[in-house]
């Protein structure tokens, strides 16, 4: 589109902005567009894009392509676009008592916050919450959790904490590396399970070792996988942290995150910057901040779990788990691909291969399958590896496809 001379801002606009910063000429912008050229050319931009609902998706690495059912899609985009807040109406903080109820109840511990935007941001959330309740400075990450996640953490927490990180062998954090690691200043250990890779973390000796330092131990979950697993809180977490996207919303460029946060009772006094609905339909304060989510979001996971019920749950993990055995064993059968680790894993795993791995996931891209992920740019130790993820929505088509296509 041709660029247009801006119109000159009104006087007065930019008298708060010192004249060395100001621009010494108009500003070239597209021309405006009505309505309707605009979402052609919003279409236009977009039709290159590929997503799940014309390609197979075997990709995974913390956002998963699950089964949504019906009922939830047709509930949740009939709500309106507005954000839950202290002076909701009893109907929407009715939503958010909900998904507290069955978070705790999935975390097996005694008590939920209210979400909050994103995954991560519960993360940071439960960092601040075990420097506050220790009176603590320092976090040790396990390297073998989502890498995006530990950024975010550590960009977020600086000042407020030090952080550290524990290695990984085998594709898992060893319980004697991680005591190692520990000392008198360290508020809380967090840990994935699955972790990145897809393994199994052996989460009750790693919660033993992070007590025994005196420091408490967070787990970050794929709500999923506790359909399968026994539950952060049965195996000795403190703080359980998770992104709801799993549970009801499909791949969207981030559009489906929601945060959760589940805690020991004892320590909802350490969640300063949050709050929770204590009884149905009503806020009770609980700290001295709230940020708005979106109806919609906190609407899914409650509609996805209602739908499904605890036998969904554990359906959809088990199938997740046995498909993702199936093409693991396809992939890994084929000449010039071999698994990366012996650990035990869900329904994600790594494998390396003697070919370049971005041209291996464009190639797959080109037969119109999503996957795999190389983990070259995070892990540079695995630069011939590719991250595969598997659903209960995959297929042994699918996943015949995905061996011939790398065949």
């Amino acid at each position: 589109m041709p660029d247009e001379p801006a119109a000159p801002l009104p006087p007065g606009i930019s008298e708060g902005i010192p004249p060395a910063l100001r621009p010494t000429r108009p500003l070239r912008l597209p021309r405006q567009l009505t309505e309707a050229d605009l979402t052609a050319h919003l279409l236009e931009l977009a039709a290159p894009n590929t997503h799940c609902h014309e390609a197979t998706c075997f990709l995974g690495a913390g956002a998963y392509d699950h089964y949504v059912p019906a009922v939830v899609e047709a509930i949740a985009d009939g709500l309106p676009p507005v954000a839950i807040e202290p002076r909701s109406p009893p109907e929407l903080l009715q939503l958010v008592f909900d998904l507290q109820l069955y978070w705790q109840e999935l975390s097996g511990l005694g008590a939920a916050l209210a979400p909050l935007p994103d995954g991560p941001h519960a993360l940071v959330e439960a960092v601040r919450m075990a420097a506050r309740a220790t009176g603590r400075r320092e976090v040790v990450f396990a390297r073998s959790m989502h890498p995006g996640w530990r950024q975010i953490a550590q960009t977020l927490s600086r000042g407020i904490v030090a952080t550290r990180e524990v290695g990984y062998h085998g594709g898992i954090t060893r319980p004697a590396d991680l005591a190692r690691a520990l000392s008198p200043e360290v508020a809380c250990v967090v840990v994935e399970h699955p972790n990145y890779f897809g393994c199994l973390e052996d989460v009750a000796s790693l919660a033993e070792a992070t007590h025994s330092a005196g420091a408490l131990f967070v787990v970050k979950a794929d709500p999923i996988s506790l359909g399968a697993l026994r539950s952060p809180g049965e195996l000795g977490a403190d703080i359980a942290v998770a992104d709801a996207q799993p549970l009801g919303s499909p791949l969207a460029y981030g559009g489906g995150s929601l945060g959760l946060l589940a805690c020991a009772g004892s320590l909802c006094e350490a969640a300063r910057h949050w709050r929770v609905v204590e009884r149905e339909g009503r806020l009770e304060p609980r700290g001295d901040s709230w940020a708005p989510v979106l109806a919609c979001r906190v609407a899914r996971p409650v509609l996805y779990l209602a739908a499904v019920g605890g036998e969904g749950l554990e359906r959809a993990a088990f199938r997740s788990a046995a498909l993702a055995r199936d093409a693991h064993d396809a992939i890994t059968r084929l000449e010039g691909f071999e698994p990366r680790f012996r650990a035990p894993f869900l329904k994600e795993f790594v494998v390396e291969t003697m070919l370049e791995p971005q041209e291996v996931a464009e190639a797959l891209l080109e037969s119109n399958i999503l996957g795999a992920l190389p983990l070259r740019q995070d892990y540079p130790e695995m630069e011939n590896c590719l991250l595969v993820a598997a659903t209960e929505k995959r297929t042994a088509d699918d996943i015949e496809l995905l061996r011939h296509t790398l065949e």
